[in-house]
């Protein structure tokens, strides 16, 4: 019995040792690994997004399955595409933490609800842009309707909805929702 549990054993740890892992790094410190079936994201150099099921990994490439999930009322659909290759070299970027990638009007691009990232309206200036565009709005029909608007008494309120308006669009521009390889992050490949 004991033979035959080493040889089992034995055997077990030699096909599990097989196995290759992609992994996801920030200099040494390890962000994310990626094995034979697991989901991946990433966005290719021309900015195309692509989504899929990792069917292999070989020394400096990696096969994926692309996927689309549809959502509707009664569950959801998942849908395979062919196989397609890429290297390691192929990633230009990765999608944050909680960042979604979803497959609308025939692509992939990144969900503009935010996925699971804490405080996405806010971190997008998205809030403040509409809010500030809201106030102004607000402010210019309410003197239009009271027949009491003018520009030089309400320079100061325009100013004030157009700073904020300005910080919200600075905002957007600063956040990015991917972190671009090359010195900083970089993807490896590890036979274990």
């Amino acid at each position: 019995k004991l033979t035959l549990i080493a040889i089992l054993l034995l055997h077990f740890s030699t096909t599990y040792c097989q196995q290759q892992v992609l992994v996801f790094k920030k200099g040494k410190q390890t962000l994310t690994r990626y094995w034979k079936g697991s989901t991946i994201a990433f966005q290719l150099k021309n900015k195309e997004w692509r989504k899929g099921e990792i069917t292999a990994i070989r020394n400096d490439s990696f096969y994926i399955r692309p996927m689309v999930v549809t959502y509707h009322l009664m569950g959801s659909d998942t849908a395979y595409y062919p196989v397609s290759g890429f290297s390691r070299s192929d990633i230009y970027a990765m999608p944050k933490k909680g960042i979604l990638i979803h497959f609308k009007n025939g692509q992939f691009e990144i969900s503009r609800s935010g996925g699971h990232v804490h405080w996405y309206w806010i971190k997008s200036g998205w809030v403040f842009r509409v809010g500030a565009a809201g106030y102004a709005g607000l402010h210019i029909i309410n003197g239009i309707v009271q027949n009491d608007f003018s520009f030089s008494e309400s320079k100061v309120n325009l100013i004030a909805a157009a700073a904020v308006f300005l910080g919200g669009v600075l905002l957007h521009k600063m956040y990015k929702p991917v972190l671009q390889t090359g010195r900083r992050y970089h993807i490896e490949i590890f036979k274990l």
